[in-house]
């Protein structure tokens, strides 16, 4: 299915020729046309260039695609590197299959934009498939590329939809649960229990708890929570009683002041200081800790006086 092909913007003739061009072992091309807001008059996006541009080149038959082949292999040196000859037949061979990564991208329903990136990422197979593409073997090149480009496809796309990027046993994992829960809401006629699901898989409830776990996906702060909204998920997270920037770097700020005036007591003058302020638990009395030093509640008081009078100074200057 082609998603989102402005009419406005597709040229007939082009995409005529583009989907008439069924590809070998690949099955029939289903085609639905789907309108979207129309490109301005005299522009086309990148993606309606691609198809412009890969139509220009005519399919291949077998035979042509085997002679490429052979002309590409015979051109590899000892380094692996093509001579002008076998470049050429490469670039041949992929300008031809253009249409290929198209036709395995444009399956995801994405938007025109994230679909001409996945094309990218297929692009980078099929060049890799036909340099090591062997025409001996006597295979279409579309049967044996198609497989690369695919699993180039949705590793991007995975990359696209995940702001942390998950091994790809783990996406198989969780196609393979998404499968059984189809298969079972058909057979049942509702959604599948976990049990039901641990038993169809053979797997503990644990490593389907942890599964479950990488299926979530992230959210932007600045997404919309409506349509017709102006919250964001954001605002939704704030908290009222929280302290705002201002009021923690002031804070801040009297912290550090507080730690260098601080620094100007003695060792003696400073254990009072925080045993009063509680800086270290709880606030003690002039007779708790004159008793643990063995001295009176009085010379505890001519200290901690004695401690202010040196810390009002330091903050005077």
């Amino acid at each position: 299915m082609i998603n989102h092909i402005p009419p406005s913007t597709a040229k007939t003739d082009t995409l005529t020729s583009l989907l008439r061009s069924d590809f070998p072992d690949l099955g029939e091309i289903e085609v639905t046309l789907q309108e979207t807001t129309p490109a301005r008059a005299g522009e086309a996006d990148s993606l309606t260039h691609y198809l412009n541009e890969a139509a220009r080149w005519p399919r291949l038959s077998a035979e042509e695609e085997l002679a490429l082949g052979h002309r590409i292999k015979a051109g590899q040196n000892a380094a692996g590197t093509l001579t002008p000859a076998g470049q050429a037949a490469h670039d041949e061979l992929v300008k031809c299959n253009l249409r290929l990564t198209y036709f395995v991208a444009k399956k995801i329903n994405v938007s025109r934009e994230e679909t001409f990136e996945l094309v990218a990422a297929g692009n980078v197979a099929l060049m890799e498939a036909a340099r090591t593409f062997d025409a001996d073997l006597g295979h279409r090149f579309s049967t044996y590329a198609v497989w690369g480009i695919r699993s180039a496809v949705f590793r991007h796309l995975n990359f696209l939809r995940r702001t942390v990027r998950l091994p790809r046993n783990l996406h198989e994992r969780m196609a393979k649960l998404r499968k059984a829960e189809a298969a079972i809401l058909q057979k049942t006629g509702r959604e599948a229990t976990e049990d039901e699901l641990s038993a169809a898989l053979e797997w503990s409830p644990e490593k389907l708890a942890e599964l479950r776990c990488y299926q979530q996906h992230g959210q932007s702060l600045d997404a919309p929570i409506g349509e017709d909204s102006d919250t964001t998920f954001g605002d939704t997270l704030a908290d009222p009683e929280a302290p705002t920037p201002a009021a923690y770097a002031e804070a801040s700020d009297r912290q550090a002041a507080l730690a260098e005036v601080m620094a100007q007591l003695t060792p003696r003058e400073l254990e009072v200081i925080r045993a009063r302020a509680g800086l270290d638990g709880e606030e003690q009395t002039l007779d708790a800790i004159g008793r643990r030093h063995g001295v009176s509640r009085e010379r505890i008081r001519q200290i901690e006086a004695e401690a202010f009078r040196k810390m009002r100074l330091g903050i005077r200057r």
